[in-house]
């Protein structure tokens, strides 16, 4: 048993008396992991979930804290990427098991209890939430500003109201006066493996490791028989889209081996299908037929999400699923989004056939 093991385990058993009940609750949630896992080998699955990269089972047997906090500070929703956090700050296996120590303004790993790391992790993820509502942000920037502070909600706000990587890129870097450190990390590979001196400008992506863009609008491909495409068509469609769910977002990217923007994923896999798409989301927009009750398939079209274009211009392009999702390439990743609210729904534009 290493050090930091045995330091959690004597925290948790001086912790006893103060934190019972929800220590029952873990150690029954860690039974049910093993019973689960018996059954999966038994039955020959896989322990990943839809949408949803695998989490260790040690962060896992956190659950019932971590939905019991994220009950009590009204982020329900976000349970997943409190999880994934977890994963990404410490996989379970320190004192301060969601490095909240700073977030209080204490000296890292001050906090030596994990229910109050989880605690006060949970407050703090649920500030930059509730405030990038009032905002009017969107999903990806409060989970990014876990890790920056609150500042990055604000830079976000007078920058287009959306996160994006560049824009986590620029205002690390300039927190770090451009200071530049190694960051060995594969999530880095397609930027050269740094990082800049200022927090992780990578954090949303870690995250999206644990917690796929595809958990904040559902994880199946809609009504596959209603599909414009026919149902076959469709599957394939969707079949090669998921594929890169989880990649970032590269502006100008048309293939696999570059990556993919958003008209630059419609118009590949499309393409494969015997479909002659041509390369931009105007040009997409242009080249299909609008229609008023859109299937499955049908391409969804947004309007002025490019500060540099005009406001009615279309800018953006996603494969149409159902009543709330799209799949599309956007600065959060590729994967699912919900385009009936909030940032897509101010700039939605209309639905697109497209036809042979």
């Amino acid at each position: 048993m290493n050090i930091v093991t045995s330091k959690v385990a004597l925290t948790v058993a001086q912790q006893a008396a103060k934190h019972w009940k929800k220590l029952v609750i873990i150690a029954l949630a860690f039974f049910l992991i093993m019973i689960l896992g018996v059954f999966m080998l038994i039955d020959g699955g896989d322990s990943g979930g839809a949408g949803t990269a695998s989490i260790d089972e040690v962060v896992l047997a956190w659950k019932p804290v971590v939905t019991e906090y994220a009950n009590k500070y009204g982020i329900p929703e976000y349970t997943q990427v409190i999880l994934a956090i977890i994963m990404v700050e410490t996989r379970g296996t320190a004192l301060d098991i969601m490095q909240s120590s700073e977030s209080l303004g204490l000296p890292p790993n001050t906090l030596t209890d994990p229910i109050e790391s989880i605690d006060a992790g949970v407050k703090h993820l649920a500030s930059v939430v509730e405030d990038a509502k009032q905002k009017g942000l969107d999903y990806w920037t409060p989970i990014q500003s876990y890790n920056y502070g609150t500042g990055f909600n604000n830079y976000i706000n007078n920058n287009g109201k959306m996160y994006t990587f560049d824009l986590s890129s620029e205002f690390s870097k300039n927190q770090a006066n451009g200071v530049r450190v190694n960051y060995s990390n594969p999530i880095a590979d397609f930027n050269d493996n740094y990082r800049y001196k200022y927090g992780n400008m990578y954090y949303v992506m870690l995250i999206q490791q644990y917690v796929s863009p595809i958990s904040t609008g559902g994880g199946d491909i809609g009504n596959v028989n209603a599909s414009s495409l026919g149902p076959e068509v469709y599957q394939s469609l969707m079949s090669e889209v998921s594929k890169y769910n989880g990649w970032p977002y590269i502006w100008g990217g048309s293939n696999p081996k570059v990556g993919f923007d958003c008209s630059g994923l419609t118009q590949y896999s499309f393409n494969l299908l015997g479909y002659d798409l041509p390369r931009t989301a105007a040009e997409q927009h242009s080249h299909t037929i609008p229609v008023a009750d859109p299937q499955p398939g049908d391409l969804i079209f947004f309007k002025g999400t490019n500060s540099s274009r005009p406001d009615n211009a279309i800018t953006h392009v996603g494969i149409y699923v159902d009543s709330q999702r799209m799949f599309n390439a956007s600065n959060s990743g590729i994967g699912y989004s919900n385009w009936n609210q909030g940032y897509w729904k101010q700039h939605f534009a209309g639905f697109g056939r497209v036809v042979k």
